[in-house]
């Protein structure tokens, strides 16, 4: 019989490296099988949990997660084949092996309509439980492997906006940090907002690059000692738009390009550079707008000083629902109002 610990995944790794990477449920109602079988299992696996019944088998999972359940399906309390139709209902893609004496044809018809991945008959011979854990992991193992490619691109694609955002600030020296501080009040609104982790890091980056288009504005522009003229002003605004030609050409898995866009985007459609109205402005771009006045507000520039906090709560607040998403500016005042906007602003001793 070939060992089922030998042999390689599709990308080379060794197969016994791969399941000792895995998590496993045993649940078995004989205390000695289980015993035996489980100091067998845990030789080979990252961690094995047991249980002694269908019913601990499932509270388990619920605080997993796991890569693999193996399970008998007489149990008191909750059979196996119970306790696998509610994990199949929590998540298909984790592989359930039935351990079984049985034979009746009732269990195997309700096992092939929960969807049971593999059967192993008692007594069991550990070599072909593995073999079966081998097979019923091997979607698992390639998900992993692409898991693994796509964390090393996005990974890859937030260093290169650092980058890109640390360039930009070295050109305007007045406003070095600013992209930086409306990233993290961005991400505290996030997180305020109970945006899942993915939308969250898109405003991150969206913050951190949301001025990208200021490259293509003079800098005498940027570090102007005074009120811009409208003339002047004009050309500044070309910013979103320029910003979104720069990035136009780069499929990001994150809405930044439009975020970049549409920071300057307003409710009531007055804002630049497409006067779009509230249908229009992504989330993201919503929660970076307000993040972006906030910090200008409160922030030193060349032609003024800081407005301080106070201000800016009153600008967000006088104007939500109209200018900005009333719901981006509650989390904000209520960030302001706790105290917390100055740590997010000036963390450490550093920005």
């Amino acid at each position: 019989m070939t060992n089922p610990d030998s042999g390689t995944t599709d990308n080379g790794t060794p197969q016994s490296a791969f399941l000792k990477s895995l998590t496993v449920l045993y649940v078995e109602d004989d205390a000695e099988v289980r015993e035996d079988l489980a100091r067998y299992l845990r030789r080979r696996f990252a961690r094995v949990d047991i249980a002694e019944n269908g019913a601990r088998g499932l509270e388990l999972f619920q605080s997993g997660p796991y890569d693999v359940v193996v399970t008998d399906i007489k149990m008191p309390v909750m059979d196996g084949l119970d306790m696998a139709s509610h994990i199949k209902q929590i998540t298909e893609e984790t592989p359930v092996i039935v351990v079984t004496a049985y034979n009746e044809t009732d269990y195997f018809m309700r096992a092939i309509e929960i969807g049971i991945d593999r059967y192993v008959k008692k007594p069991v011979d550990p070599a072909l439980l593995m073999d079966a854990i081998t097979k019923a992991t091997r979607v698992r193992a390639k998900q992993r492997e692409l898991e693994h490619a796509r964390a090393q691109t996005l990974e890859a694609l937030t260093q290169g906006i650092a980058a890109l955002a640390r360039a930009i600030e070295k050109r305007d020296p007045y406003t070095d940090g600013h992209q930086r501080r409306v990233a993290r009040l961005g991400v505290a609104l996030a997180k305020a907002m109970g945006l899942d982790r993915d939308r969250i890091h898109a405003v991150r980056l969206g913050g951190l690059v949301h001025d990208v288009g200021k490259i293509a504005i003079p800098v005498e522009l940027l570090s102007m000692p005074r009120p811009l003229t409208a003339i002047e002003y004009s050309l500044v605004k070309v910013h979103p738009l320029a910003g979104a030609e720069i990035l136009g050409e780069v499929e990001f898995p994150w809405p930044i390009t439009a975020v970049v866009r549409q920071h300057h985007e307003r409710l009531d459609g007055s804002g630049y550079p497409d006067g779009v109205d509230s249908g229009g402005i992504c989330t993201e771009a919503r929660i970076v707008a307000v993040a972006d006045v906030f910090e200008a507000m409160s922030s030193h520039r060349p032609y003024r000083a800081a407005l301080g906090i106070e201000r800016a709560v009153d600008e967000i607040e006088r104007n939500s629902g109209t200018l900005y998403d009333p719901a981006v500016v509650k989390c904000c005042v209520d960030l302001a109002r706790a105290g917390h906007i100055a740590e997010l602003f000036h963390p450490g001793r550093g920005d």
